[in-house]
């Protein structure tokens, strides 16, 4: 797997702590979108997130902080063509 965003943002939430895990470390049906474990990789998409050390709401909520984001971009330009913006539950 490549790095998650967890492991970027040194924020420590892919795993239980004080603050709460993050959706993005557990959304299974993200696993391997962009390479990634779970939602590590597609973070922008996951609802609920801690970006910013604050929990985020729904994808239309966040998606223009989020296309500011670093990892983001990192993401996109490794990924390139097959860089996934958005993913749908089923």
């Amino acid at each position: 797997m490549k790095e998650n965003c967890w492991d970027f943002m040194k924020c420590g939430r892919e795993k239980k702590n004080s603050l709460g895990i993050c959706p993005a470390a557990t959304d299974s049906t993200a696993h391997s979108l962009n390479g990634g474990e779970n939602g590590g990789r597609i973070c922008w998409a996951v609802e609920g997130t801690f970006c910013t050390g604050e929990k985020q709401g729904k994808y239309a909520e966040k998606v223009l902080m989020c296309r500011e984001c670093d990892f983001r971009w990192k993401v996109q330009d490794e990924e390139g063509r097959r860089f996934r913006q958005v993913y749908f539950r089923n």
